[in-house]
């Protein structure tokens, strides 16, 4: 394996600058990107890879073909579903029209790239499955890993955002890139206000950015946040609360080693990074049980899971593990032993190499 990586990076369209893209262009910003792509290489004709690694989703991969001779391997992240998940899950929000049509665009991209790859690789089963079932014979399952040296179970200052917590009260995470309805935010603060009735010893941490990342919360808040538009909806004692915004890695793992219970609620849709952080870092996870959890978290074993819109069966569960977080400790050892053995970087680096080394191998014997 190679100790040193250049990287060279690739001028930004115009496209890959805009905040949020209408729908229609979704296909056609795409597409700029790949032709920059395209252009870049043809212009750095030093350049020679023995084998291309692409989201296609991102960035069209097919133009490559005009200008390199060397296999194309497609990340298959995910494929966007017409109902029923993903965009259109949270039946109990405003609807949005480009919810209905936005699949067929941002999918276009990604199954033109798939479509032109030599191979392509997801990170979980359950993202293979969401591509059309043509193609999922081209896909391999290799998961990217995550540093299991970094996130990791040990003791660490009862501080957070500066502040000391006594040793009495009890810490609730909740952890997001944004602040969103696809990451279940407003269903998280309706359960926190349902535990503050029943224990007011409890902490509620909040990291992640107050932007809509995914989805269109934006089209029915107008100019607030998906969090002001939650908050300004409901009835929250936020001295309970600590709203950290993006924090560092480092940060990170060391709150999620002060969590007594950490709650993940999404729609079925790619799986957040966060929560495999927490499951590395032992913590206690309550989650919703959707398709993608139910990959990495098996009811009662490495964690519970209780169905999204399911306030009541929530709160059940997250008054149980306050109550008495030590009888739940073994659900987060078995988590972090889950973690190590098949999501580690240790683990999961081998793996990819040998299937870059693979699809390598096979077309240069198919070439003969």
């Amino acid at each position: 394996m190679r100790e040193r990586l250049t990287i060279h990076t690739l001028p930004a369209t115009a496209g890959s600058r805009a905040a949020q893209v209408p729908w229609p262009q979704a296909f056609g910003q795409a597409l700029e990107r790949g032709q920059a792509a395209c252009q870049a290489v043809k212009a750095n004709p030093e350049w020679q890879p023995d084998l291309v690694v692409g989201h296609g989703g991102l960035i069209p991969t097919f133009f490559l073909r005009d200008v390199l001779a060397c296999p194309i391997v497609d990340y298959c992240e995910y494929y966007f579903a017409p109902r029923g998940q993903d965009l259109t899950y949270r039946v109990d929000l405003p609807a949005v029209e480009p919810a209905r049509f936005f699949p067929c665009c941002i999918n276009a991209p990604t199954l033109t790239s798939l479509t032109g790859a030599d191979a392509g690789y997801a990170p979980t089963n359950w993202q293979r499955q969401s591509f059309p079932e043509r193609l999922q014979s081209k896909i391999e399952v290799h998961n990217d890993g995550l540093d299991t040296k970094l996130y990791r179970p040990r003791a660490v200052p009862r501080t957070i955002g500066g502040q000391a917590v006594p040793s009495e009260t009890k810490i609730v995470t909740y952890v997001a890139r944004g602040l969103e309805s696809m990451r279940g935010f407003d269903l998280f603060m309706q359960l926190a206000a349902r535990i503050l009735r029943e224990r007011g010893d409890v902490l509620f941490v909040v990291a992640g950015d107050e932007e809509v990342y995914y989805g269109w919360d934006k089209l029915f808040t107008g100019k607030q946040s998906f969090k002001e538009w939650v908050l300004a909806r409901g009835t929250y004692d936020l001295t309970h609360f600590r709203f950290l915004g993006h924090i560092a890695d480092a940060a990170l793992a060391e709150l999620l080693c002060l969590s007594d219970l950490h709650v993940y609620l999404t729609v079925p849709f790619v799986l957040s990074w966060s929560l495999l952080d927490a499951l590395a870092c032992g913590a206690m996870v309550l989650a919703s049980d959707v398709g993608p959890v139910r990959e990495v978290i098996a009811h009662e074993k490495t964690g519970l899971l209780a169905p999204l819109f399911d306030l009541d069966q929530l709160t059940k569960l997250a008054l149980q593990v306050l109550a008495d977080p030590w009888q739940f400790r073994p659900l987060g050892a078995a988590a972090r032993t889950l973690m190590e053995q098949n999501y580690s970087l240790d683990v999961t680096i081998p793996k990819l190499k040998d299937y870059f080394e693979r699809i390598l191998a096979q077309t240069k014997s198919a070439a003969r």
